[in-house]
């Protein structure tokens, strides 16, 4: 299990909006983006930086350290010009499941190990959810205390997949100011500390019977009288408190959950004969490939779309088509087994794709592919 904390920082001026927030506990593989994100992990600060590609074929630009000294932790670089097939050829058509990423809050990182089931279940009562919500909450405390971690995470992920109004109040309405009384230890009280007492006085007011307790039990009494009787002000929107609270139960506590969810059309060099079908390849000649390692491979295009052939099992893979400075078109896939052709967007006025991989056996590698000398 890792926890880390993770900010959206792109170094390019992509809308920050367009950025998904990232989980910051996991127990699968999970890709950064550094380009993206600024992470904070075991102490370290790991700051936005911008894309590395290595020097184009022909280029009279001078090669970098970075193309000819392996990174640690990665396999040295291999290079590959054009793909495997330049024209039309027959490949074997197949279906599999899409593997979706979501996020969830798990009982499991905030309420007291030390709380019986029963104590847990008389502290939910108390929130202010309506039966709805309650009736889920419920079933996650059976969840916790009848199984594994692992356990857990098999079950939230048939969740996800088989029942949507669970899987949305999981996802979405969990990460409410409302569970404020449920969670241990000094996550309220750090906020608190930090917050501005103007703001703090302004939404007290509008806040539940229980979560105006936990504030209360949260601040000295001391405090509290300095607060009621201080100046108030209302802060700008995502400032008010209960923003704060969320946000901050977001990024510190969402775990990350993949779960199965519709399918992808994929290849194989061989099949069945019912599956063959003609696959109009064209000229690659121009393409660079690189990567760490023979993890992956590109395979070749056709007009609209990019082929790349899998020789190992990966958990995660990602792609990060640059078709300008501003914007990205993301593609993901989960638990990819090997010899198999994936298919992605090909955008011949796009700048460069970059990427990158975990292997099964937990190996990472990166990946870019040039086309012209960007």
């Amino acid at each position: 299990m890792a926890r880390f904390r993770s900010s959206i920082f792109p170094f390019y001026p992509v809308p920050k909006n367009k950025i998904p927030e990232l989980p910051s506990v996991t127990s699968d593989p999970i890709l950064f983006p550094q380009f993206l994100y600024e992470l904070q992990y075991n102490r370290q600060t790991f700051v936005s930086k911008p894309v590395y590609t290595p020097t184009y074929m022909g280029s009279i630009k001078v090669p970098t350290d970075s193309e000819s000294k392996p990174i640690p932790g990665f396999s040295p670089i291999t290079i590959q010009i054009g793909g495997q097939r330049n024209t039309p050829s027959f490949l074997y058509r197949g279906k599999r499941d899409k593997f979706q990423s979501a996020k969830y809050l798990s009982l499991r990182d905030i309420i007291n190990p030390e709380l019986s089931e029963d104590l847990v279940r008389e502290k939910i009562e108390a929130l202010y959810f309506d039966i709805k919500s309650k009736t889920y909450l419920f079933r996650l405390v059976a969840i916790l205390f009848s199984g594994t971690p692992k356990e857990e995470e098999t079950i939230v992920s048939n969740l996800f997949r088989h029942e949507p109004e669970f899987a949305k109040f999981l996802n979405k309405q969990m990460f409410t100011v409302e569970m404020i009384p449920m969670i241990h230890g000094n996550f309220l009280q750090e906020i608190l500390r930090e917050h501005d007492e103007r703001y703090i006085k302004y939404i007290l007011p509008n806040l539940s019977k229980p979560v105006m307790e936990v504030v209360r039990s949260s601040i000295s009494k001391n405090k509290m009288k300095q607060i009621l009787d201080g100046p108030t002000k209302k802060p700008q929107e995502g400032e008010d408190l209960v923003s704060v609270i969320e946000t901050e139960l977001f990024k510190r506590f969402a775990r990350n959950i993949y779960y199965e969810e519709g399918s992808i059309f994929t290849y194989r060099e061989n099949g069945e004969v019912e599956r063959k079908e003609e696959v109009p390849f064209a000229d690659s000649k121009k393409f660079q490939f690189s990567t760490n390692g023979q993890v992956l491979q590109f395979y070749g295009r056709t007009v609209t779309k990019l082929f790349f052939k899998t020789n190992d099992w990966i958990d995660v893979l990602r792609f990060d088509f640059f078709l300008s400075r501003k914007e990205i078109e993301t593609t993901e896939f989960h638990r990819l087994p090997p010899d198999l052709l994936i298919e992605i967007p090909y955008y011949a006025t796009g700048i460069f794709l970059v990427g990158g991989g975990i292997t099964k056996e937990k190996n990472p590698f990166e990946f870019s592919l040039l086309w012209f000398d960007y």
